[in-house]
């Protein structure tokens, strides 16, 4: 059915109500060195992103492919909590089940609003994702010509930590080394 804006499409520990999960998916697949974990029950994704053969990236993808209609919202938004409080992230959807098909990408930058989470001090940032400011890119390459984003059809989502903007450039507020980010939910609005 169709997704009403507000609705929690991912919460943190709450296996038993959500319809995915998610796995890493970093620079290793393409011979990088980096390398992440996550955790379901907590939402932690951790690890360590470097240069290393080539490489330069880490990521999570959901899994299995839903099928949402999220065409009655006019994006998504993921809230996140951790010490990285000055990092640009991507945040990928996908409207095809095709898995190195169009990732629907937009860069977001990490922004500092400290607030008590569970028993320690940390950053609560909030990732508003709008639908029609997304870029169709595929392994960091914007792809032109595609039509618009299929919101009525969205498949997976996917945040990634990557040392590459598009279409060469590099993001600026990229630092290799560990990294500790926790992904609290997301939601359509």
């Amino acid at each position: 059915g169709k997704i009403s804006p507000g609705t929690l499409l991912w919460k943190a520990g709450d296996i038993s109500n959500n319809d995915f999960e998610f796995a890493p998916l970093d620079d290793v697949v393409m011979g990088g060195a980096s390398f992440s974990n996550f955790d379901t029950a907590t939402g932690k994704w951790k690890g360590r992103v470097t240069s290393a053969n080539n490489g330069g990236f880490v990521g999570i993808r959901s899994t299995p492919l839903v099928d949402y209609d999220l065409s009655g919202c006019q994006g998504i938004e993921w809230t996140l909590a951790g010490k990285e409080t000055d990092i640009r992230l991507k945040v990928v959807l996908r409207d095809s089940s095709e898995f190195n098909g169009i990732s629907w990408s937009t860069s977001k930058d990490t922004t500092q609003s400290p607030a008590a989470v569970g028993s320690s001090f940390q950053s609560l940032v909030s990732l508003r994702i709008p639908f029609e400011k997304q870029i169709p890119t595929r392994f960091a390459k914007i792809v032109p010509d595609q039509p618009a984003f299929n919101s009525g059809s969205v498949k997976a989502f996917q945040l990634t930590y990557s040392k590459f903007e598009y279409d060469g450039a590099l993001n600026p507020k990229f630092q290799p080394g560990d990294f500790d980010i926790q992904l609290l939910e997301i939601r359509s609005y």
